[in-house]
């Protein structure tokens, strides 16, 4: 989706370039599409190594027509385990290569900046603090602003009646594993709120889910429901939110939250000696301090997310605290301007060829 936004402003920047594209139908609307990688989405370790022969074969086809193509100019998107590979492999000198939506090496997995060095002649980023952050590491870089500010509005003021119940909205992941691993535990921290506040609970259910998954949360007297998340966002007064890319989506609806992540014992304390940052959600990381409260691993549990709910809204001053830093994070980041991007790449491509 956003690489295809990408697409169009570059054909409005040079409208003889030829473009070809890896990726799902929204691309291969706007470009000669060499092969289709949305049929081949796949997340999951055991899943990745029992596809991993087609991957492998796609991998080689993609390779072999960039090849066949020789583009001067090839960008990569996101989805770093294979195109760090793929950019190692077709770089030659005279061929530029861009990044864009950066894989987040600023957390973790710093040894890959040797291959950004190696390999790529320019990032082009969608959260501020990744320009500096590839700048201060010897990588050219540009903020070109995130697609997801274009979508989403500001929530606009509404007033709750006195009187009225508060809003709790549930998020807890669009995978089996994620709703498997959070939704009990939320659902346990809905009935330690009784008598502390006077709230309705919902809970967002992906349509790919099954509705077992969601049985504990409708034994807890939970609202399920399936829709537009944003226009959801909209009319609640507070999230509890799994981690991800959700956590930036409520912070520009101006949604305060309580953030939890928990994962398999043993991958936790994998992970937390390679994470090299302070928190784990994109909103704190942007606004420099944890104004969404983040709830990891045993923390994550019914009573720590119950009085972190209590007391954000039990609290004017805190709540109030919170969407004025929400306000502010609107202004530090910006919307996604395709056509500087677009622009970003022409600059880098040979005079003779722009």
């Amino acid at each position: 989706m956003h690489a295809t936004e990408l697409v169009h402003a570059l054909k409005q920047t040079s409208p003889d370039i030829e473009l070809y594209s890896a990726g799902g139908p929204e691309l291969a609307k706007c470009t000669t599409q060499v092969a289709d990688l949305a049929s081949h989405a796949v997340t999951g370790l055991f899943e990745v190594l029992s596809y991993l022969p087609t991957i492998v074969r796609v991998f080689n086809q993609i390779a072999a027509k960039i090849e066949e193509i020789d583009p001067d100019v090839v960008v990569f998107t996101d989805y770093p385990d294979f195109n760090f590979r793929m950019a190692k492999r077709v770089a030659k000198p005279g061929r530029t290569l861009v990044y864009f939506i950066s894989p987040q090496l600023w957390a973790w997995r710093k040894g890959r900046l040797k291959l950004v060095k190696q390999f790529i002649d320019k990032m082009l980023v969608i959260f501020p603090f990744e320009e500096g952050f590839y700048k201060e590491n010897g990588v050219k870089a540009a903020f070109v602003g995130n697609p997801l500010v274009n979508t989403i509005s500001q929530m606009k003021p509404h007033a709750t009646e006195t009187d009225a119940p508060q809003r709790i909205l549930l998020l807890p992941g669009s995978r089996r594993k994620e709703v498997k691993a959070n939704l009990p535990v939320m659902a346990a921290a809905k009935k330690r709120l009784a008598g502390r506040v006077d709230a309705r609970f919902s809970v967002l259910k992906h349509p790919s889910l099954d509705p077992e998954l969601f049985q504990c949360a409708q034994d807890a007297g939970i609202e399920i429901f399936e829709g537009n998340p944003h226009e959801e966002f909209q009319s609640v007064d507070l999230a509890i939110a799994c981690s991800g890319t959700v956590t930036f989506e409520l912070a520009l609806s101006g949604v305060p939250t309580v953030v939890l992540y928990r994962m398999n014992a043993i991958t936790y304390h994998v992970v937390k000696r390679l994470v090299k940052v302070d928190a784990i959600s994109i909103p704190n990381l942007i606004l420099k301090h944890h104004v969404f409260p983040e709830l990891i691993q045993n923390d994550a549990s019914p009573d720590g997310i119950a009085d972190e709910v209590a007391s954000i809204l039990n609290s004017p001053d805190r709540l109030t605290h919170i969407r004025s830093e929400l306000t502010r994070f609107r202004t530090l980041v910006k919307a996604f301007d395709a056509d500087y991007a677009a622009n970003e790449i022409i600059s880098l491509m040979p005079p003779e060829k722009k």
